[in-house]
C-alpha cells in the first residue's frame, strides 16, 4: 500500500487508496487505485493507472478524502499525466490533464492514449471466480438500442490471435464495443479480441452482481470504443476534450458508480454528470 486518503465521512464517500500489485503481472508492479464503497457490502473495485504508454511516478493524498496521481509519458519525457481522484457519494471521479514537468514549454500535438482498466477481481459479488469466465460475461452490460444488454446476448466475435477451436473462443471470452455514431472497425489478424457489430448508443459499460441486486459501471461522454477484458476488468475509454482546445487545456475524464441493479437510475445520474452523454440516445429510450 502506498497512500490511503484520509475520508473525511466514510459512511457516506467511498475510500480510495493507491497500492501496487506485483501478482497480476509478474516482474511488473502495477499502479492500482483502488475504491471501497460504502454503500455496497463488500465491494472494493480496482482502477489499473494506467495500461499505456507512461512510467508511475508517485501519489499522495490531498484533501477531501481525495487523491493525485503522477505519470511521465514515456514518449514524451517532458510531459506529465496528472491524475485527481474524487470520491462522491456511490461515485469516484478520475480527472486527468497534461503538465510540462519543467513548468512551460511545448506539448506534443497528438496526446497520448489513456487506458484505465477497471477491475472487480476483489469483489466476491462481482468477481469471475468461482465460476467458469464466461459467466462473468452474461453480468456484463452496455446500453444498445433494443435498451440494457447483456454481453453474451450479444454478437461476440471471436478472438482473432486465436484459434477457432480454442476454449477462449467458444464462447468469446473478451471482446470491444463501439458506438452507433462511429464505423464498425475491422479487427486485425494478431488482435486480441474482435468488434462486435452490436454498438452503444451511450459510452457506459457495467457489471451486475452475483445476486442481483447491485451494480457497477463506468461512465463517461466522448468514448468511441469500449471493452470486456480478461482480468475481471472493463474499459471506459474518453477522448481529451475539448477536442478544439490546446493540448495543455484539455481533460480526460470519466466517473465509476455503484448503485442499487437500477439502469434507469444510472442513466439518469450519467446524464446529470456528463453533458454529451445521452446525445446518441433516442427521447423514448427504454433502458430495461
Amino acid at each position: 500500500m502506498l497512500v490511503v486518503a484520509e475520508n473525511p465521512a466514510p459512511r457516506r464517500l467511498p475510500t480510495l487508496a493507491v497500492w501496487e500489485d506485483e501478482k497480476l503481472a509478474p516482474g511488473r508492479k502495477l499502479t492500482m487505485v483502488a475504491a471501497t464503497f460504502p454503500d455496497v457490502p463488500g465491494f472494493t473495485c480496482d482502477s489499473w493507472c494506467y495500461e499505456s504508454d507512461v512510467e508511475f511516478i508517485d501519489a499522495r493524498a490531498l484533501p477531501g478524502g481525495n487523491l493525485q496521481l503522477r505519470h511521465r509519458w514515456r514518449a514524451h519525457p517532458q510531459v506529465l499525466l496528472v491524475t485527481v481522484v474524487t470520491p462522491e457519494p456511490g461515485a469516484v471521479e478520475f480527472r486527468a490533464h497534461l503538465e510540462h514537468a519543467e513548468g512551460q514549454g511545448e506539448m506534443p500535438a497528438e496526446l497520448p492514449f489513456v487506458n484505465l482498466c477497471w477491475q472487480v477481481r476483489r469483489s466476491p459479488q462481482f468477481a469471475s471466480a468461482p465460476d467458469p469466465y464466461p459467466g462473468f460475461v452474461k453480468r456484463c452490460f452496455i446500453f444498445t438500442a433494443k435498451g440494457r444488454v447483456f454481453l453474451h446476448q450479444t454478437t461476440r466475435r471471436k478472438i482473432p490471435v486465436r484459434p477457432a477451436d480454442d476454449p477462449y473462443n467458444n464462447p468469446p471470452w473478451v471482446q470491444m464495443y463501439v458506438g452507433t455514431w462511429v464505423s464498425l472497425p475491422q479487427a486485425s489478424p494478431g488482435s486480441w479480441a474482435d468488434y462486435s457489430p452490436d454498438q452503444y448508443v451511450t459510452p457506459v459499460i457495467g457489471v451486475v452482481s452475483r445476486d442481483g441486486k447491485h451494480l457497477a459501471a463506468l461512465a463517461n461522454d466522448s468514448a468511441t470504443t469500449m471493452a470486456q477484458a480478461w482480468h475481471d476488468c472493463l474499459h471506459n475509454n474518453p477522448q481529451w476534450l475539448p477536442a478544439d482546445a490546446p493540448p495543455s487545456k484539455r481533460e480526460w475524464r470519466l466517473k465509476v458508480y455503484t448503485m442499487p441493479n437500477d439502469p434507469k437510475a444510472l442513466l439518469e445520474r450519467v446524464r446529470k454528470d456528463f453533458a454529451n452523454a445521452m446525445q446518441h440516445v433516442p427521447p423514448d429510450y427504454k433502458p430495461e
